[in-house]
């Protein structure tokens, strides 16, 4: 997904792999090395005042919708993040993607917000 579609996602619909809508898109964060959106948060509860991380891998997009690959609890029990400056530090993303089952080989770089 380049970093223009992913801005458009800003206000998207937000649904979990079994259909159930999660919330809406917050604001979508990008690789600082690769410059390719890798996290949006997801604005949850009833007044979405509530904003949680969420990995764009193996996210799909249609028509005003982003699917996620992960429950809608795994997303509403996901760990806190206070990225400051709109910045999501290396520890974070590592946390994050172990919380997601994403681990990778070498550790995520560290992601801004767009």
């Amino acid at each position: 997904m380049n970093v223009e579609r992913a801005q458009d996602l800003i206000g998207t619909p937000v649904f979990d792999r079994n259909g159930d809508r999660v919330g809406r898109v917050g604001n979508v964060y990008v690789d600082d090395v690769t410059h390719q959106p890798e996290w949006v948060t997801v604005r949850i509860g009833v007044f979405g005042v509530k904003e949680t991380f969420v990995p764009l891998a193996g996210a799909t997009t249609e028509e005003n919708r982003l699917d996620l690959r992960v429950s809608k609890d795994r997303v509403r029990n996901a760990p806190r993040v206070e990225a400051e400056h709109g910045h999501l530090s290396d520890q974070e993303g590592r946390d994050l993607f172990h919380y997601y089952g994403l681990d990778q080989g070498e550790p995520p770089a560290e992601a801004e917000q767009l």
